[in-house]
This record gives structure tokens, sequence and C-alpha cells, in this order.
């Protein structure tokens, strides 16, 4: 029978096998995350970049389209085959900064994933590594391991964290593209208002009235952005008032008939109402940016003695949901709905096919005594 001092000998060297095949594990997810990071940092300055430049070539076309005559350039006045070169210039620009935008959004999910991998193995590491009851009674010491969390909450407060990283990084995107590009273009366009003022006075009256125009409509959004964030009328009228106001803004700013089916009273908890309305925000979001549909329709029902259960069907283009999962398994929100959904006890199904549209079911366990 081997001694003890053999057996504890070998278990201190398998202690140290398990922490250098864990930390070269680690220091490979660290490389591969900083990789990660850099090609960050270059899509976010070329989105910016790209950003202002189609910014500026849209307020010159926008400029070109109200002045009564020409533009002279300095090659002379510009052609209509110019004029039509730099619109169809602006719309291949635009269609790139759309690839972008989804290219930076992989790279921030892939790039916060990769930080919540590490601090998982990191800490189950220490758990494993961590002294084993040795059955010598010492209870003090048993006690204080016990107190030491374990790998599952590990996990759980490394998933909470990296939530609010990300919602922090999704709330300075909206900031930057929204209202800090407000400003950047109300102080360029005040720029070329003074321009004008010594060069062409004539033309300052009409110009105010347009960057004025254009000032209401940035107002609009700053609001709509607001409203995104956190609804007041949520927390004053409820859910399905705030659905009401959410589907109309969204059928005014997009274009598209939103069908809206609603019960005349619903009783949820406030974790629920938000649940219900963030799913179908990011929802009708995801339909604007990929389905290209024309029609959308939203019903919520409250079977008897049963779930609430929250459909979302659009006629656009539809997609493969098994070809999104294996390719880009963190893409078009669908795993945040599935993770929102879940905190409440609820379940989300997709069912889509290529050129049929998209369903969004989600079901929601509610009390059965509930009325």
């Amino acid at each position: 029978m081997p001694s003890n001092g053999t057996s504890e000998k070998g278990v201190e060297a398998l202690r140290q096998e398990i922490e250098g095949a864990i930390g070269e594990t680690v220091d490979r997810l660290r490389k591969i995350e900083a990789t990660a990071q850099q090609r960050l940092r270059q899509a976010r300055t070329e989105q910016q970049h790209l950003h202002s430049f189609i910014e500026e070539l849209h307020y010159r076309l926008e400029t070109i389209a109200s002045s009564p005559e020409p533009p002279v350039m300095i090659t002379g006045p510009l052609t209509a085959n110019q004029l039509n070169a730099m619109q169809e210039q602006e719309q291949t620009l635009q269609n790139h900064r759309t690839s972008l935008e989804w290219v930076t959004s992989g790279l921030e999910q892939v790039s916060s994933r990769l930080s919540w991998l590490i601090h998982q193995i990191e800490g189950a590491c220490e758990w494993v590594l961590s002294p084993v009851d040795s059955g010598d009674g010492d209870t003090e010491g048993d006690a204080a391991r016990t107190a030491q969390s374990t790998p599952n909450e590990q996990v759980m407060w490394a998933q909470i964290i990296m939530g609010q990283e990300a919602e922090r990084a999704r709330l300075a995107r909206e900031i930057h593209d929204g209202p800090a590009q407000v400003l950047a273009n109300t102080v360029m366009r005040l720029q070329f208002v003074e321009q004008l003022y010594t060069r062409q006075p004539g033309e300052v009256e009409g110009e105010f009235a347009r960057l004025r125009a254009a000032l209401q409509a940035s107002l609009n959004d700053v609001r709509r952005f607001m409203f995104n964030l956190r609804p007041q009328s949520l927390a004053d009228a409820g859910l399905l008032p705030t659905l009401k106001q959410y589907a109309a803004d969204y059928q005014e700013q997009f274009d598209v008939p939103v069908e809206l089916n609603l019960p005349e009273n619903l009783l949820l908890s406030a974790n629920q109402e938000l649940v219900v309305f963030r799913i179908v925000q990011e929802a009708l979001q995801n339909i604007h940016k990929h389905a290209e549909a024309t029609r959308i329709e939203i019903n919520l029902q409250r079977r008897p003695n049963g779930p609430l259960v929250v459909t979302i069907a659009d006629d656009g283009r539809g997609f493969n949901p098994r070809s999104v999962r294996q390719s880009r398994p963190m893409s078009s929100g669908l795993v945040s709905m599935r993770e929102r959904a879940a905190t409440v006890g609820a379940t989300l199904k997709i069912d889509s096919k290529i050129g049929t549209g998209t369903t969004i079911t989600l079901t929601m366990p509610m009390p059965k005594d509930e009325i």
C-alpha cells in the first residue's frame, strides 16, 4: 500500500497538471480575445469615418436637391451623370455601413462572451483546485469552503456582469449614432450657414428652414431613443398602451403596417411586462434590419387557466433558423430574446422559412387562479 506521503505528492502533481493545462487554455483564449478586441477597434474606427463621410455626402446631395440653380463645381456645372454617380456612391456606402454594423455587432458579442468564458474557466479552476474535505474533522475549514462561491454561482454573477457591460456598450453606440451625431450634423450645418451668409445671403433663410426641420426630426429621434431605453408609459399606463404607442411609432417611422391584437386587460408583474415589451421591441427591430417585410402582426392572447401567448409574425423574406444558429449563433438578437424569456420562466419559439416570413412565439406561464 502506498504511503500517505506518496499519495499527497500524487495529488499535488495532478493539481499542477490540471492548473497548467487550464492556464494554457486561458492564455490561448486571451490571445484570441486580444485579436477580437483589436479587430473591434478597427471596425469601430472605420465605422465612425464611414458614418461621417456618408453624412457629409448626404448633406451635399440634399443641398443640391434644394438649390434652385445647378451647382457649380471646380470643373464646371454638375452634370446629371455626376449627380447620379454621387447618389449611387451614397447608396453603396450605406450598404457597406449596414454590413459593417453587422460585423461590429458580431465582434462585440464574441469579445464579450470570450471574456465571460475566461472568467468562468478561471472560477471553475479555483474550485477544482481548492482543498477537499480530508475527513480530519476540520469543521471550521469545511464551513469556510462551503461559504465559497460554487461554479454555478460564479457563472451566474459573470453573466450578470457581462450583461451589464454589453448593455453599456449598446447604450454607448446608441448615443454615438443618435444624439451625438445629431449635434455633429448641427455644427456642420451651422458652419455651412456662416459661409452662405457671406457669399449668398439670400439662401440663408431657406437653409435655416431646412436646419429647423432637420433639428425637429432629430429631436423626434432623441425622444424615440429615450422611449426605447425605458418607456415611462410602461410604469405609468402599463403594457398594452405602451405596445400601442410603440407599434404606432414603428409604423410611422418605417412605413410598415403593424396590426396589433390585444386583450381588453392583462394583469402581469412589472418584470413580465418588461420582458414582453423588450421581446416585441427586439423582434420588430430585427424585422426592420433583416426581413424586408411589408406587414407585421402582433397578437397577445391569454388562454383560460393557461399561459400568455405572444406572437410576432411578418411576411418578410424569412431565414433558416438552423443555419443561423450554426453560422451566426449570436446574431439577430435571438439569444438575448431567449435569455429574457427565461428570466420569467417563459419559452421562445421561432418558426421561419426562406421566402415565407417569420413567426416568433413567446409562451409565458401564468397562475391558474389569475383572471
